[in-house]
């Protein structure tokens, strides 16, 4: 299949554990990028739990025996027949054929992810959805990069590269979500990347365990505590903020009771929380050494108002702009990210660089699964 433009579908699924994003573009895999449409569908409160589960026997239990389990097994099949569901769904919804659509990229929700052992295990069936959908699928996005000495994420910074470079000017592009992730360009031609730490991840899980909610709407909760300073000062000695980029973060990598402080008011340990993921955001870039000349930032957590001001009042206000500024939806960001690769796959063109991954030689990322 040659071609100068594909049709790629991306779906991704996060570490909020939310749902699917779909997102269709058409690219050339190198600078030309059009988004054609979005779309996002939410799991049921049940299916949310069984994933969460599932994740926590992951990283606490022999994996490989959890791969051979029924309830693995189950869950997966669920996960794989939803996104067949979904996919045909949103394509009749926005009045589009299947059969112009040229690749998939499936990236499902991460179960574990290990590179020191290296281990990245993401929930999704490719051979099933290549075979119901009749479509090439593009998988396992991480295991080449992990094989090749790399962390195996991020992996959007060529994506980010593609839309967002600019020759002479120097773009951090920061996404929050449950693990805080930047790239960060320089001019056209170089490009830095690496996880920061916690986004939402500590603050979704203190909402759940102290007031019964999955995430802290607009950040109203947050908004109504205090910042407490000596809190900051002990988690600023963090081991991970020592490590050096890139770097790369599981979701259980960061455990909550480790940021937990039964003294004070609930309410003012989630500003403190808050707060802290904003620090993070305005702590790495001394590391880079860099002059920085625009920042946008994506994710869930731009939703959080609390969060941004910190991030406002830390890097100053000018400083901070939406990828909408740009024309594109930060919440589909990654589903983008992966149909881009996808094609970038189906082309033989690099997606993991050792300046974004720290493997040793830029590397092809995913396994293309046929129909056959």
């Amino acid at each position: 299949m040659k071609k100068k433009e594909y049709c790629s579908l991306g779906i991704m699924s996060g570490t909020s554990l939310d749902g699917l994003d779909f997102s269709l573009i058409k690219t050339d895999g190198k600078e030309n990028v059009k988004n054609i449409c979005n779309g996002y569908y939410e799991f049921d409160v049940e299916f949310r739990r069984s994933i969460k589960k599932l994740i926590k026997n992951f990283n606490t239990l022999n994996y490989k025996k959890i791969l051979e389990s029924s309830v693995f097994k189950k869950i997966n099949q669920k996960f794989s027949e939803l996104i067949i569901e979904k996919t045909i769904f949103f394509f009749s919804k926005n009045l589009i054929k299947l059969d112009d659509v040229d690749i998939v990229g499936l990236h499902g929700n991460t179960l574990i992810h290990n590179p020191n052992h290296g281990l990245s295990i993401q929930l999704g069936n490719p051979g099933l959805l290549s075979k119901n959908l009749e479509k090439l699928i593009v998988s396992n996005f991480r295991d080449n990069d992990i094989r090749n000495n790399g962390q195996g994420a991020p992996l959007v910074p060529i994506y980010h590269k593609s839309i967002f470079s600019e020759a002479g000017k120097n773009i951090m592009v920061v996404n929050i979500g449950g693990i805080s992730n930047f790239s960060f360009l320089i001019g056209k031609r170089k490009m830095i990347a690496s996880d920061i730490g916690p986004g939402n991840k500590l603050i979704d899980e203190f909402c759940l365990l102290n007031f019964d909610k999955s995430f802290d709407r607009n950040g109203e909760l947050s908004a109504k505590g205090r910042i407490i300073p000596e809190l900051i000062d002990v988690w600023k000695k963090k081991a991970f903020l020592k490590k050096s980029f890139p770097i790369s973060f599981d979701n259980f990598y960061f455990k909550l009771k480790d940021y937990s402080d039964k003294k004070n008011k609930k309410v003012d340990v989630l500003r403190t929380l808050t707060f802290f993921s904003a620090y993070l955001i305005f702590n790495f870039q001394k590391k880079l050494n860099h002059r920085i000349d625009k920042w946008f930032f994506s994710g869930g957590g731009i939703r959080n108002h609390t969060l941004m001001r910190d991030l406002k009042d830390l890097l100053g206000e000018e400083n901070i702009l939406s990828t909408n500024d740009f024309g594109l939806d930060p919440f589909f960001i990654e589903s983008q990210a992966f149909a881009y690769i996808s094609v970038r796959t189906l082309r033989k063109l690099p997606s993991s660089f050792p300046e974004t991954t720290g493997c040793r030689e830029s590397d092809e990322c995913g396994i293309i699964y046929y129909p056959s």
